[in-house]
């Protein structure tokens, strides 16, 4: 595996950590105010989607299978951004 494809991985597990940790300080705490809500949608964005999904979070298995769903899609946009900066920085190491 090459280092932009670690490089990549490594920005897509840290995706995965951050929406792991954003879940966790909710069901630790179960309550945050609008500061704390602002930078989780920084840093998580998926994370919206416990606004139109909140009638069914209400259940403890759905909010599981929803907070699943926003790690895998947090995953994804981490390893997209990973990409990106892979792709900028090579751009500017070899130029055309």
């Amino acid at each position: 595996m090459d280092t932009d494809s670690k490089l990549i991985w490594r920005f897509a597990v840290i995706g995965l950590v951050v929406s792991t940790l954003v879940f966790a300080y909710i069901q630790l705490f179960g309550f945050f105010d609008a500061t704390l809500y602002t930078l989780f949608a920084a840093v998580c964005p998926p994370s919206l989607l416990c606004i139109p999904f909140s009638d069914v979070m209400k259940e403890k298995g759905s909010s599981y299978a929803i907070w699943v769903l926003i790690g895998l899609t947090n995953t994804g946009l981490y390893a997209v951004i990973g990409a990106a900066y892979v792709g900028l920085r090579t751009k500017q190491i070899h130029p055309a």
